[in-house]
């Protein structure tokens, strides 16, 4: 009986409970995505928040955690930490390619690194690269001393259908106190 119950509970009764539990957060107008404590960014509505917190929420912990995003099969994500350079030494460290395509960087065309500036007065780098199955960007910001890295990927047509969505969250990047919130 005991084996059967267990038998029961992991078959039936976990994976029901999995999918009566929707994993949709998509973010609407007004949201605020939390980077870190001082920086944050808005999201176009419609992408899903499928990890990270809205600017006032927190979680189990003082730390804030990564922010990834989803729309169709372009995926927006956000990491920060420590770092005392330039974005554009941020950017020369970081294989822009391969850790975009997770290293089936063949073929790969990358753009020179040209500068971004965000609406919130964040100066950045950024590189664009185009693969035969993925296309996107990685764009590098150093803001107080924390680094930030905003990788942008997915298949090269819906990077191109979505790219003013990409440019408008980029472009929205900034201090949360220079943004009112």
């Amino acid at each position: 009986m005991a084996i059967l119950a267990v038998w029961l509970l992991w078959v039936v009764i976990v994976p029901a409970i999995d999918s009566a539990v929707s994993s949709e957060d998509p973010t609407v107008v007004g949201d605020r995505l939390a980077v870190t404590d001082s920086i944050s960014f808005a999201p176009v509505p419609g992408w899903n928040v499928d990890s990270g917190f809205r600017v006032e929420q927190h979680g189990a912990s003082d730390s804030v955690p990564r922010v990834a995003l989803t729309r169709g099969n372009v995926t927006f994500s956000v990491d920060a930490d420590t770092f005392d350079g330039t974005a554009g030494e941020l950017l020369s460290q970081v294989d822009a390619v391969g850790s975009a395509t997770n290293g089936n960087s063949v073929l790969a065309l990358s753009s020179a690194p040209r500068p971004v500036t965000t609406e919130g007065g964040l100066s950045g780098v950024q590189i664009r690269f185009d693969t035969p199955s993925a296309a996107g960007s990685v764009t590098t910001f150093v803001v107080d001393g924390t680094g930030l890295r905003v990788q942008v990927v997915g298949p090269p047509d819906q990077i191109a259908d979505r790219s003013q969505e990409i440019d408008a969250m980029l472009a929205g990047i900034g201090t949360t106190e220079g943004n009112g919130q």
